[in-house]
């Protein structure tokens, strides 16, 4: 291994106070549900485009299993105003988000929406942006290091407070008193995987192809850390599978020699399919680093509803696999070759 090109960024100092923002925020979601009760939505629309696409997986699992009534879609945001917008008004609550608040899509997405009589959430960094002045409703997170696990929050807030204002409380108390915890338990659960972070970032970092393996709440972690992180930020190449599809052709690309996996397994109830793939990778692989929430501690929070917030926490430690990378490829996580340079 090569001497590191990069210093290797400390743990942000800020996980656990960012999510007790975003907790802090649970007042503002039970008046922004009970206006969608006021209005009888019918249907629930997150947007989004990139890693804020893939920050609205796991509510629209949560939301979309529970949730009758109104029905709920997690949208590109780039695609919205070509696929749904001649199907949104007055009924439809859209939730963008967008990290800075600016992205082209997602503002255009939602100032199309609240044209149209929708809703309108943004869940952005701040409230200063376009986005937040197109929506009626704004949460912020207020982090540059814990967006995405900021996000997952709000959103899981929002979702119970959707699910409580539409009579559906069922589960909603026991969630909540979790995501009092995941703050805390988020930073812990970093610290727990910082060593094997490192030493499997060590023996991945110069693989041809890093596939990158989630489902459940977990599968668009799987595309974030993929196609976010490893090919925009680290210029790497990387693939990433809905675990789900994994023995539907990708398996056979399994090779001891070659083949470099990260495996997001899932604590949700698509566990078995993690299970599965994770049964298979250590028959036939060698090099493939398993990323198990099962195994984090996340102190003081119930096991029946681990499942339903372990994702949170797997943000912090996922954008750790990248912090590892940086050093070693040289690659600095702030740089980029065409964003923000070029038009595009």
């Amino acid at each position: 291994m090569p001497s590191p090109a990069l210093p290797l960024r400390p743990i942000a100092s800020d996980i656990a106070s960012t999510l007790r923002t975003t907790v802090g925020q649970r007042a503002l979601t039970q008046e922004i549900a009970a206006e969608a009760v006021r209005r009888d939505v019918d249907t629930v629309l997150f947007a989004g485009v990139g890693g804020s696409w893939a920050s609205s997986v796991a509510a629209t699992m949560s939301l979309g299993a529970k949730a009758t009534g109104f029905g709920v879609q997690n949208v590109n945001a780039g695609e919205f105003p070509l696929t749904h917008l001649g199907r949104t008004g007055r009924r439809t609550l859209v939730i963008a988000s967008s990290h800075s608040g600016g992205t082209p899509e997602t503002v255009a997405a939602a100032q199309a929406a609240a044209k149209a009589g929708a809703l309108v959430v943004s869940v952005a960094r701040d409230a200063d942006n376009e986005l937040a002045q197109a929506a009626e409703f704004s949460l912020v997170y207020g982090s540059e290091s814990t967006a995405t696990g900021g996000k997952y929050e709000l959103l899981e807030e929002m979702s119970c407070s959707l699910l409580e204002a539409h009579g559906l409380k069922d589960g909603v108390d026991e969630l909540r008193a979790a995501l009092d915890l995941i703050p805390d338990a988020t930073a812990a659960a970093v610290d727990e995987t910082e060593r094997a972070t490192a030493e499997a970032v060590a023996r991945l970092y110069d693989a041809d192809n890093i596939f990158v393996l989630g489902t459940g709440r977990l599968l668009g972690l799987a595309y974030m850390l993929s196609v976010c992180y490893l090919v925009e930020m680290q210029r790497q190449k990387s693939t990433h599978l809905n675990s789900a599809d994994f023995f539907h052709g990708p398996f056979e690309i399994v090779d001891p020699r070659s083949t470099r996996v990260i495996h997001l397994m899932s604590e949700d109830e698509t566990r078995p399919i993690s299970e599965r793939v994770n049964a298979f990778l250590s028959r036939y692989g060698r090099e493939h680093y398993v990323v198990d929430p099962a195994k984090l501690t996340l102190p003081g929070i119930d096991p029946a509803v681990r499942g339903k917030v372990a994702h949170i926490a797997m943000a912090s430690v996922a954008s750790r696999i990248a912090y590892h990378f940086e050093p070693l490829t040289g690659h600095d996580l702030d740089i980029r070759r065409y964003m923000h340079k070029v038009e595009y």
